[in-house]
């Protein structure tokens, strides 16, 4: 219910911010290293990326709200150690590589410091909608379907192109295994915004 709640929000948001004057949206692209830290699993930063489309709208000329949408593409690794920690129902023959696909909404709030650079922060939620992995015997999840995570980063603008850093925070316990060993998400990113108007 919530996941649908926030969804439909950002919708709502996204269309009622197109009509508005001072609005400009367009798509972009990034470089996402992809983190999962936690027990069983290899903790340290892979290769990922993210497409998807946004939208900004400046409330005055120093603050205003950025939503996104966008598709996640993250990697990790199982560790060696993975069988001995979920003795019950791990795989042992599992592959090492684990690719996992979120649908990711974050609403960050924008501070415009002048007009080259902004600063952005807020809430990011993430969907998972498809998980490949074979962690898990009788093809059972390891995974959780929602991440809850906080953005930060800033963002230097040439003309309609913006090139931006990111860093994001996951606050929910990912593991769906058991409640033992918590495993949450970091990522890093740079990309790059175009905007279409």
């Amino acid at each position: 219910m919530k996941k649908r709640f926030l969804l439909a929000a950002s919708m709502v948001l996204l269309f009622s911010m197109v009509k508005a004057q001072g609005l400009h949206y367009g798509v972009k692209a990034d470089l996402n290293l992809f983190q999962l830290d936690g027990q069983g699993i290899q903790s340290h930063y892979n290769f990922g990326g993210r497409l998807g489309v946004y939208a900004n709208y400046d409330f005055n000329k120093q603050w205003g709200i950025q939503p996104e949408l966008l598709y996640a593409q993250e990697n990790t690794r199982r560790d060696n150690d993975f069988s001995e920690r979920y003795i019950h129902n791990s795989n042992p023959t599992a592959s090492k590589n684990v690719k996992l696909s979120y649908l990711t909404l974050p609403l960050l709030l924008r501070y415009n410091i002048n007009r080259k650079f902004t600063i952005n922060a807020g809430p990011q939620y993430s969907f998972l909608v498809y998980e490949n992995d074979d962690l898990l015997t009788y093809n059972k999840n390891a995974f959780k379907r929602s991440d809850f995570g906080v953005a930060a980063g800033a963002t230097m603008t040439f003309d309609i192109l913006h090139i931006y850093a990111r860093y994001v925070l996951g606050l929910t316990n990912v593991n769906d295994i058991d409640d033992r060993y918590p495993w949450k998400t970091r990522q890093a990113q740079i990309g790059i915004d175009i905007d279409i108007k």
